[in-house]
């Protein structure tokens, strides 16, 4: 197993926080677009030995949503690179947290926060 020190995971996600800024965010409730938000940067940062970036999102995380659904999972979208996040409330683990699981077309959509990790141990 290789296992990442916290420069090397620094590294990492700085050239993601680079790649992905002014990336699309689109939540979904399986393939039908609920909400796309704008993570205009990222904060790179470590904890312990893994990378983590912290979304900016424009408007403060607010977006008005497209469609009723509930979201089940979220992409990450800068040009032709998706990501695919999991998507939950406080204290769910999930990398996107929101702050209701039931949208409803023309209402609020909030993002809490967006983490993404570069993990120092890769199998």
């Amino acid at each position: 197993m290789t296992v990442l020190n916290a420069p090397a995971t620094l590294e990492q996600i700085t050239n993601f926080a680079a790649d992905y800024a002014n990336a699309t965010i689109s939540i979904l409730d399986g393939a039908t677009v609920l909400v796309t938000h704008t993570a205009t940067s990222w904060t790179p940062s470590n904890t312990g030995n893994d990378g983590t970036a912290t979304a900016v999102l424009a408007n403060g995380g607010a977006e008005t949503i497209i469609a009723t659904g509930t979201p089940t999972s979220a992409k990450v979208t800068s040009g032709s690179s998706v990501i695919t996040v999991s998507v939950g409330l406080s204290g769910s683990g999930a990398d996107l947290i929101i702050s209701t699981t039931f949208y409803i077309l023309n209402e609020t959509s909030t993002i809490n926060s967006l983490v993404v990790t570069a993990p120092a141990s890769q199998a």
